[in-house]
């Protein structure tokens, strides 16, 4: 067996002793090691059955960095995150750096504070798990991570996406709940919403007043049983509602 094959072998057999949500922080710092990676965190973002803020995050990033994080109200604000939300395809950091003076500002603290120099988040949509980021860091350069990501990026996929089953095996329980059918309208102006458009935005591009689109969204949301529209948009993504390539601009 090649020895990446190994290493992945290794690795979905660690996510498969996962039995308590309390040791999902253990098996990452486990993971860390086994696939020679900087830093590895895995954010829960939406899982149904849970509300909307609370997340399930399991990383091996400093304690430093994660107060930081947590002080600068990075949670709403990390352009990982909001770049996440309109792609299916895993994201090289060295590609967001430069989107703006705020983004720029946030790399060079994570790399600060030791989160790597390097990174890659691999968006996890699941209909049933959720949605989840699980990114991998590195302190490798130029063409070494290149050929780090290259090498390893379709194992990581395959351990993000055995985490995300594994942590929804424990924590989602079966609901037997019926929602009425979303309008194409709703489904249209939900998809658009949680994937970043403002209302009036929405509005502009559809041709109708931003006051039909709020009104459009309230009714999705009432009809999911959702707390707000964005929690409405995470739950239609969850339930299969919403494909992710709807809410790709």
């Amino acid at each position: 067996m090649p020895a990446d094959q190994h290493i992945l072998q290794e690795a979905l057999g660690c996510v498969r002793n996962l039995h308590e949500i309390g040791h999902l922080s253990a098996i990452v710092h486990q993971l860390r090691t086994l696939v020679g990676a900087a830093n590895l965190a895995y954010q829960a973002l939406f899982i149904p059955g849970r509300v909307a803020d609370d997340r399930l995050i399991a990383a091996t990033y400093s304690d430093k960095w994660k107060k930081l994080y947590l002080s600068k109200n990075y949670l709403r604000t990390d352009p990982i995150e909001i770049a996440a939300r309109k792609t299916s395809q895993p994201l090289d950091w060295n590609l967001l750096r430069s989107a703006s003076k705020e983004t720029a500002s946030f790399f060079a603290e994570a790399e600060r504070y030791g989160v790597g120099n390097n990174g890659v988040s691999i968006p996890l949509v699941d209909a049933q798990a959720g949605r989840a980021l699980f990114s991998v860091t590195s302190n490798l350069e130029g063409d070494d991570w290149a050929a780090f990501k290259a090498r390893a990026l379709p194992s990581l996929i395959q351990i993000g996406k055995a985490i995300q089953l594994r942590t929804a095996e424990i924590e989602v329980k079966p609901v037997a709940r019926t929602f009425s059918a979303l309008t194409a309208k709703e489904t249209d102006y939900l998809a658009l919403y949680v994937g970043g458009y403002e209302i009036k935005q929405i509005g502009d591009m559809r041709s109708v007043s931003g006051t039909a689109v709020r009104a459009a969204l309230n009714s999705a949301a009432e009809k999911l049983d959702a707390r707000g529209p964005r929690h409405a948009g995470y739950l239609a993504i969850a339930l299969g509602i919403i494909p992710t390539s709807m809410i790709m601009k």
